[in-house]
């Protein structure tokens, strides 16, 4: 070979090497997967979405943003203890550069809350009037909030904004909550301010008549039927999960329509329906079916008539890979009979004898479970005892 081909070939591979795409170490990325994992095993409760980037002239980068301080620590701990050298770009939620209040409260009936913060989004789930929720972040318009349950998804539907002070002036106020299965908030010439569901929470500022005088979260005045309200502090700490209760609650729904993501009187998905029928018992329940299938008391289904009692929940799906995955929930009501949110909510049976039984249902049960006890945090919370509301 001539000198000067051989000096143009060894040029030539001197310069691909050097434009070779340089990338994070394999072990750097399995560790962070591990980690985020563990940190956040229901997507939608939690955000780990982090990241490792490679400059091309060698700075690794961490880089994205969660709302758990314990993952940002754990992931800075394994990067450390790896001995590279990396630059720290993780941002915890709220973000401080556009979140001035951490805080709001829900200021419309029902607000939708959406995957992305886009209307063609899926809607994940709802909140109603008055709940409190996390602001995390904001985006052309768009709230990313975190309800009581720990569900996390994006808004554009009115919500009010508080500092730490102003909600704690909240939770010290004088609230109402609406116990009734749908009305109206009117003002004092009857004019309709805003439509009411189950449970949403409105603070009393005085009475007139059968009327208590409300405020909503974004300052409308107006009036709610004493008879169909009760005091929030009192109702939280007195609610009970007495299953005859629930059942003549989640009986008031029979025909309402199914809706993806809805956990309000206006529409209900299979889990919503569970979840808000437990509200009404005073407890807040994981947003997913496959979430609330993690909680409770198991109870045995191999004679489902047998062993099942009024109240306990069922959940039903198909193994997959080894894995059970749950698709479908509903309350067991007593005389071979369970409610759910299927198309409408409906009462089915696993008595195939009777016109209401479904042969498919019984096939893909999957398990159930039985409410007795309480976490201290996500998953199965008395409302009474959680931090948000007192």
């Amino acid at each position: 070979m001539k000198p000067l081909n051989y000096l143009v070939l060894l040029l030539t591979l001197i310069l691909l090497a050097g434009c070779q795409k340089k990338e994070v170490p394999g072990e750097l990325k399995e560790q962070l997967d591990s980690i985020a994992s563990a940190m956040v095993p229901q997507h939608a409760e939690s955000i780990c979405d982090v990241s490792l980037v490679l400059s091309e002239n060698g700075v690794l980068t961490v880089k994205g943003e969660t709302d758990l301080p314990g993952a940002k620590s754990a992931i800075i701990e394994m990067l450390d203890a790896s001995g590279h050298n990396y630059a720290d770009s993780i941002i915890v939620l709220p973000d401080p550069s556009v979140v001035e209040k951490p805080w709001g409260l829900i200021a419309v009936s029902v607000c939708n809350i959406r995957t992305k913060p886009a209307h063609s989004a899926e809607m994940a789930t709802q909140g109603l009037l008055g709940t409190p929720v996390k602001i995390l972040n904001k985006r052309g318009g768009w709230f990313l909030i975190q309800t009581p349950d720990s569900y996390i998804g994006w808004t554009d539907d009115p919500v009010a904004e508080l500092s730490d002070e102003e909600l704690a002036l909240w939770k010290s106020s004088e609230r109402l909550i609406y116990l009734g299965h749908t009305g109206i908030i009117t003002d004092s010439r009857g004019e309709t301010v805003s439509d009411a569901v189950f449970g949403i929470i409105l603070v009393k500022t005085g009475e007139r008549g059968v009327n208590w005088s409300v405020v909503l979260p974004d300052g409308r005045a107006g009036e709610v039927r004493k008879n169909e309200t009760e005091d929030f502090r009192k109702w939280a700490e007195s609610a009970s999960i007495e299953t005859q209760r629930l059942i003549s609650f989640a009986r008031l729904f029979m025909g309402s329509p199914y809706l993806w993501g809805g956990t309000s009187t206006k529409g209900v998905d299979c889990s919503g329906y569970t979840k808000t029928i437990y509200y009404y018992g005073g407890v807040i329940m994981t947003r997913d079916a496959s979430g609330q299938f993690r909680y409770g008391d198991e109870v045995s289904i191999e004679n489902p008539c047998e062993s099942l009692a009024p109240g306990d929940l069922l959940y039903f799906g198909r193994e997959r890979d080894g894995k059970v995955r749950i698709t479908h929930t509903g309350m067991y009501i007593g005389d071979t009979e369970f409610i759910h949110s299927s198309r409408l909510v409906r009462i089915n049976s696993f008595d195939s004898t009777r016109t209401n039984y479904s042969a498919y249902l019984l096939e893909i049960l999957q398990g159930a479970r039985r409410v007795t006890g309480f976490t201290e945090g996500k998953g199965l919370q008395r409302v009474a005892q959680h931090s948000w509301y007192f």
